[in-house]
């Protein structure tokens, strides 16, 4: 019966995509959303991220003002919501929580998704309720493909070229899970979602002609092969916590292997589902993302594919004013093998002309913002003088 489901599921896939619809449409009563994702006629096409807003029905006032001015500076085509979105405990503050997180894409009309991270549900309301109620909004193009699969909102959105003659790119969204006591700490991506991504891969290649379509994944929970790429130092024995698919690590980087900051060893799963081989296998991604660790903020390379962490828009979670903000990538259909990624600090928001973040309740002064905006600046010059003495793997 599952095998049929998931069969079905690329179908349907196939046919939303030739119809040029956006799934999310059939999903919503209330979503006035039903038109595809699109290229723009310069050949760009703009992804915000929001990384772990993580907090209840009283939104802090700063966090609003962040995604708000975020929005309105770089004016993006779609949204990300990358988990750990809301923590409100019960249905009707949940509900509350989630149209404050998302009021700020509703009133700009800018199109938003969402994967779920490992605290949302642990609220007494379960993620498929969750889903119905972003599913209220308009714009919200968050569906769950295969509600058999392991987690909720898995999910994929093709983007068309420019010219609407076919798919040019595509958005992968994964629910890595929470926390489970069969793994003894946080969850990993299941093989039946693996063998979803790969047959909805396979399908898309069809409809592009037999090509690969690039594309660019999303989803709460890192990786393990993060250890590795950021050059993590393997031992041969076990340290409690920093040991991952059977491997020991000294949780020391080597500063040469990642650009941005590594304010916290990355906090994936002990168990490696073979995701990445996944990826590495089928060839299309190029990049992932993901929240989570909320103070890490950096960029490292596994075998041909970006490995990123996003940080925490949320100024009720823990983090890092040093580097708290949104996350920008940027694409060019005249070149898909590549992409343009950028995080946008909320103190340089905050320090702009007309910016109303440092007016809001629970803010920062001027002086600290530039006070941040300097220790950020000297970090990062820092760390590329010390990643000179560091073998670049």
């Amino acid at each position: 019966m599952k095998l049929t489901k998931k069969v079905l599921a690329v179908i349907m896939s196939v046919l939303m995509l030739s119809m040029v619809f956006v799934p999310c449409a059939f999903a919503a009563d209330n979503s006035t959303s039903n038109a595809a994702l699109k290229f723009n006629e310069d050949g760009k096409f703009k992804i915000m991220i929001f990384a772990d807003s993580q907090d209840d029905e009283t939104l802090e006032a700063t966090t609003a003002q962040l995604m708000r001015e975020a929005l309105d500076a770089q004016k993006p085509d779609l949204v990300v919501y990358l988990g750990d979105n809301t923590v409100a405990e019960g249905y009707e503050n949940q509900a509350k929580a989630i149209e404050a997180i998302v009021a700020p894409c509703v009133e700009r009309n800018v199109p938003f998704t969402l994967v779920f991270g490992n605290h949302d549900q642990e609220h007494n309301v379960e993620k498929e309720v969750l889903l119905k109620e972003y599913q209220k909004y308009p714009g919200c193009l968050a569906y769950d493909a295969v509600p058999s699969l392991y987690g909720c909102g898995n999910h994929n959105l093709p983007i068309l070229a420019s010219d609407g003659t076919g798919i040019a790119f595509n958005l992968w969204f994964i629910d890595s899970g929470t926390s489970v006591a069969e793994v003894g700490g946080y969850d990993y991506v299941r093989e039946d979602q693996i063998k979803w991504y790969k047959d909805t891969a396979a399908a898309l290649k069809n409809l592009n002609g037999g090509k690969t379509v690039p594309a660019i994944s999303f989803q709460h929970i890192i990786v393990t092969e993060a250890y590795e790429a950021v050059g993590m130092m393997k031992i041969p024995f076990g340290i409690e916590d920093f040991t991952f698919d059977g491997q020991a690590y000294l949780p020391v980087p080597n500063f040469g292997a990642y650009e941005g900051f590594i304010f916290e060893p990355p906090c994936p799963s002990y168990v490696n589902g073979g995701q990445m081989d996944a990826w590495l296998e089928t060839g299309d991604v190029m990049a992932t993302f993901y929240g989570h660790d909320h103070v890490n903020d950096f960029t490292t390379n596994y075998e041909g594919v970006d490995i990123t962490t996003v940080p925490t828009v949320g100024c009720n979670s823990y983090s890092n004013d040093i580097n708290r903000g949104v996350g920008l990538i940027t694409l060019d259909e005249k070149d898909l093998s590549t992409y343009e990624y950028e995080a946008l600090r909320m103190y340089d928001f905050a320090l702009a002309e007309g910016s109303k973040i440092p007016e809001c309740e629970g803010a920062l002064s001027t002086f600290e913002y530039k006070f941040y905006k300097a220790v950020d600046s000297f970090l990062t010059t820092l760390h590329k003088i010390v990643s000179v003495f560091f073998f670049i793997k």
